[in-house]
């Protein structure tokens, strides 16, 4: 009979590895096994259902919406109660919980993209010092002012890599040029065209959700003037994402500013894990376009706005 035919051995391997917490790699050394094989007993238990794991979370809402937002959309999300806090008060406490988790899904060697956002900045802000090395951060998009902003993407991008003795690099050009002869001699150039080759390559990247008006951190960062956003309100637009703008189909439109674009676009970043952190009613639209159009990997948001992007008709 072979292991994977003995029940009480294969009991054995999982009393060890869920009831008395020992690795999988303590479970090989203790049994004599290959660590292959220990992982393969676990996976033919729960294949068998020989094995129920339960879990206790601590907010059962949290998760209930996590797995709603999933089942909907097909995209893994991190729900967090914040209470009844909101604005920048509820930002600032998401940033925070959410620096704690990707300080873990950052591994050593990583190269990360950064987007200019208030939301990556504050997570900038409480993301702990690490002893992990090898760290890149890319800026996926310039600034447009000349005045001191301290949530443009080359900012946040010095802060982490500070924070993580890793390597930042410098975005030396605008979101969008004025015109696209403006575009082609940015994009000429070696220091812009360095970050440009390596976004691709980002293994993850971190942006923010926006609405389409002239207050919202994309609209400042790529300094749109009234024409821009009326032109983008006519094609209804709801949302941006790095450079992109999308309808609430979640469609990527071809704008007008698409010529004289110079920063990153939703294509640029498909080959990374991509986590949209955004929260708030007033951005309910614009994460749910995002959601819809499949351009992110992980919704990072407060319980309140998950229970916006549901509805009550889903719950």
């Amino acid at each position: 009979m072979g292991v994977l035919d003995n029940t009480k051995y294969i009991f054995k391997v999982c009393e060890l590895y869920y009831r008395d917490g020992l690795s999988q790699k303590e479970i090989s050394a203790e049994l004599g096994i290959s660590r292959p094989q220990v992982s393969r007993i676990i996976a033919i238990a729960n294949e068998r259902n020989l094995v129920t794991v339960r879990f206790n979370y601590p907010n059962s809402f949290e998760a209930h919406y996590q797995d709603l937002i999933k089942a909907e959309y097909g995209v893994d999300a991190i729900v967090f109660d914040l209470g009844n806090a909101s604005g920048d008060a509820e930002l600032r406490l998401l940033a925070g919980k959410c620096a704690d988790y990707l300080a873990i899904e950052i591994k050593d060697g990583y190269r990360v993209g950064i987007m200019s956002s208030r939301t990556v900045k504050y997570i900038a802000d409480n993301i702990p010092v690490t002893k992990k090395h090898g760290f890149e951060y890319v800026p996926l998009c310039g600034g447009y002012s000349g005045n001191g902003i301290d949530w443009y993407a080359n900012v946040i991008a010095q802060e982490m890599a500070s924070k993580s003795n890793g390597r930042y690099y410098v975005f030396t050009a605008p979101n969008f040029a004025k015109n696209e002869d403006a575009k082609n001699v940015f994009v000429a150039e070696p220091s812009v065209r360095q970050v440009l080759d390596l976004i691709p390559t980002c293994d993850i990247c971190l942006v923010g959700i926006g609405n389409i008006d002239a207050t919202s951190t994309g609209s400042l960062a790529s300094g749109l003037t009234k024409e821009d956003l009326e032109a983008l309100s006519s094609m209804n637009a709801v949302s941006s994402i790095c450079s992109s703008y999308l309808d609430a189909d979640g469609n990527v439109l071809r704008t007008s500013l698409s010529d004289r674009m110079i920063g990153a676009s939703i294509k640029d970043i498909q080959n990374s894990k991509v986590f949209g952190i955004a929260c708030g009613v007033e951005k309910t639209e614009a994460i749910k376009a995002v959601l819809k159009g499949g351009v992110i990997d992980v919704i990072i948001t407060s319980l309140e706005t998950a229970k916006n992007i549901i509805g009550k008709s889903m719950v």
